[in-house]
């Protein structure tokens, strides 16, 4: 049996590893590739080249990540209606010649924060990047609480997409492009920044009044620059470690029809974090 990730800037991506551990513990012939389009490898592919490749080779599905995941909705035969809410798939099944998309992104970010942030206050959050991975956790903050979520992306009109898709899907919440004004409970970064081929921070604490808590889906590294820069501010963060397990953890149930150990996925990332950079 056969997967892939498939994405831009993934070299450093523990998925792979990841999902193989988990198959080699439950006695499944498993083996996880990457298709990497930044590299010189796959130059000059594009991303139907990339999942036409990966189903031409057997594989039973593909992960599909950063900048790929509305884009490949396009390719796709089937879409579930959770994955079709959002406007993002992260999660491709080959089914004989059909190809069906599914976002795992939502559940993995729930189950995350739920765990992680019990108690913790919700009601006005922020959220950093209005991509594939915004669409998810937007959706997720809302039915987690959050009553006001402001969004924040370099390209205005994509925030003001998902503002509108969002409202749209949970009308009791009031969604908006950010002003760069105002005091929220939290922050969530949705964005690539502050991935090890991303560096940096998609804002500035210093240009918002975070009363709570931030958090980022980012896990490599797992302690980002905005995370450093939020607990040296006192703050409640969270890392993107949580959310990576859980979207695995749901996608190895949907290519393998077998159900892993999310106890055991989560030691397995944590004792590969620690031999990481941090």
């Amino acid at each position: 049996m056969k997967a892939a990730l498939i994405g831009k800037g993934i070299a450093a991506s523990l998925t792979p590893t990841l999902h193989e551990a988990e198959g080699a513990a439950l006695g499944l012939d498993y083996t996880y590739g990457r298709y990497d389009l930044a590299t010189l490898q796959y130059a000059g592919w594009s991303l139907a080249m990339a999942v036409d490749a990966a189903q031409a080779a057997g594989c039973r599905g593909v992960n599909v990540t950063y900048p790929f995941k509305q884009d490949v909705m396009a390719l796709l035969d089937e879409i579930s209606p959770q994955a079709r809410d959002i406007g993002a798939v992260n999660t491709v099944v080959f089914e004989g010649d059909r190809r069906i998309g599914h976002n795992t992104d939502y559940i993995g970010f729930s189950a995350a924060f739920e765990r992680e942030m019990q108690g913790i206050s919700r009601e006005t959050v922020l959220l950093l990047g209005a991509g594939g991975a915004g669409c998810a956790v937007g959706l997720s903050m809302i039915d987690l609480g959050a009553k006001t979520l402001w969004i924040h992306d370099k390209n205005q009109d994509a925030a003001q997409d998902l503002a509108d898709r969002l409202a749209d899907l949970r009308p009791d919440a009031s969604c908006a492009v950010w002003a760069s004004q105002g005091e929220v409970d939290g922050i969530i970064n949705a964005t690539p920044m502050g991935m090890a081929s991303h560096p940096g921070q998609a804002i500035s604490l210093d240009d918002v009044t975070t009363r709570q808590f931030i958090g980022d889906i980012v896990y490599f590294p797992l302690q980002t620059a905005l995370l450093c820069d939020a607990a040296a501010r006192g703050l409640r963060v969270m890392t993107g470690g949580g959310m990576a397990v859980g979207q695995a953890a749901e996608t190895f149930k949907l290519f393998t029809g077998h159900a892993p150990y999310l106890s055991r996925m989560t030691q397995h990332f944590h004792d590969m974090t620690q031999k990481v950079p941090a």
